[in-house]
């Protein structure tokens, strides 16, 4: 799969999409921004300056410092409700679209999730519990989360084509 370039028009509009399948709940605001480049930090002048860089990684080994740390070629998706809670995603250029859509889905379904007290959005077809979002066969889906690959998985994005429930 192939990484994609990302718009702040196509990401708003997948957002959109997911929010309504989510109940689009009231009292939302939804940005989607290209953030700036993080500026190096300053250094002074001296024979004995240095810097350094902390970056915090899941553990997996060493990595190399991320394309998304500095924010190149990404797009940001802030959710805000009116109780002043909020969730960033920022999404890399990096990544497929259907990684990104997924992503994107996961997140947006937690912060619901959240200011909803758990109504299970999207729902799971014969299940009291929400689906979830993953990729299967390379197209963003919503799956069952006690095996989502029988049949019960349906494309995130409404125009997708590639699976149905």
């Amino acid at each position: 799969m192939n990484a994609m370039r990302l718009t702040t028009t196509t990401t708003l509009n997948w957002a959109e999409d997911i929010l309504r399948q989510l109940g689009d709940p009231v009292g939302q605001a939804l940005e989607v921004t290209v953030p700036p480049a993080a500026p190096e930090p300053e250094v002074p002048y001296a024979e004995t300056a240095f810097t350094s860089r902390l970056e915090i990684h899941d553990g997996d080994g060493p990595t190399e410092p991320s394309a998304a740390a500095r924010h190149i070629g990404s797009v940001r998706v802030v959710l805000a409700f009116d109780d002043g809670s909020s969730t960033h995603v920022l999404l890399e250029d990096s990544m497929t679209e259907a990684e990104a859509v997924a992503l994107l889905a996961e997140q947006l379904q937690d912060a619901v999730l959240e200011h909803t007290g758990g109504a299970p959005v999207p729902p799971c077809p014969g299940h009291s519990h929400p689906a979830v979002a993953e990729v299967v066969d390379g197209v963003a889906c919503w799956t069952c989360p006690q095996g989502g690959r029988d049949g019960r998985t349906r494309p995130v994005l409404s125009g997708a084509v590639g699976h149905t429930a």
